[in-house]
């Protein structure tokens, strides 16, 4: 792997992604991993209460790509160990505008943007395609069969589907940006 392969924040923790990697790689294994991904300067009022909630649209599109199990926002599961008065983000005035003191909620309340930043964790499994062998069952004789890949796999691809899990969530924030135009009419003009 090269240095600069994963879009880290702290670049300390790209070396231990490296050897996690390897170190699985080493043994015909994968890891998998979460990525996180921020939506930054989205105007309040996108999304919709019920149905078309971000959360819905943008939990859709992820999940539609095959490695994905898991997708939270803001604080995701650990919201199971808060109670409401610390979970919720109260609003402020900051340099004239409204905001929250906190994100716990990334940026959406009851289904809709609040103008804080999205803050969305996606998981990716690790990948099936391992070295090792793997007991499995012939679908056509319904025998018991150990299979054993060939060829080039990756080990991890966490740092691969980062640009598609980017691409998907600009598709579902274009898909809301243009929804709430055309609800108040802009484009219907």
């Amino acid at each position: 792997m090269n240095q600069k392969d994963f879009a880290v924040l702290d670049d300390s923790k790209e070396e231990e992604m490296i050897q996690v990697i390897e170190a699985a790689a080493s043994e015909g294994d994968s890891v998998g991993g979460i990525l996180e991904s921020a939506i930054i300067g989205l105007p309040t009022g996108l999304g919709e209460p019920f149905f078309d909630s971000v959360e819905s649209i943008l939990s859709h599109l992820l999940f539609s790509i095959p490695a994905v199990k898991g997708v939270s926002f803001g604080l995701g599961f650990e919201f199971a160990q808060l109670k409401g008065s610390q979970a919720n983000d109260d609003f402020v005035m900051k340099e004239g505008n409204i905001k929250t003191a906190t994100n716990h909620n990334a940026g959406i309340n009851g289904g809709i943007t609040n103008g804080m930043p999205i803050i969305i964790h996606t998981v990716i499994k690790p990948t099936p395609s391992i070295y090792k062998e793997q007991d499995s069952v012939d679908y056509k004789t319904k025998e018991a069969v150990t299979l054993q890949i060939e060829g080039r796999h990756d080990p991890c691809i966490l740092h691969r589907a980062r640009i598609v899990v980017d691409s998907i969530l600009a598709f579902g924030i274009l898909d809301l940006w243009m929804s709430k135009q055309a609800t108040e009419g802009i484009l219907c003009k």
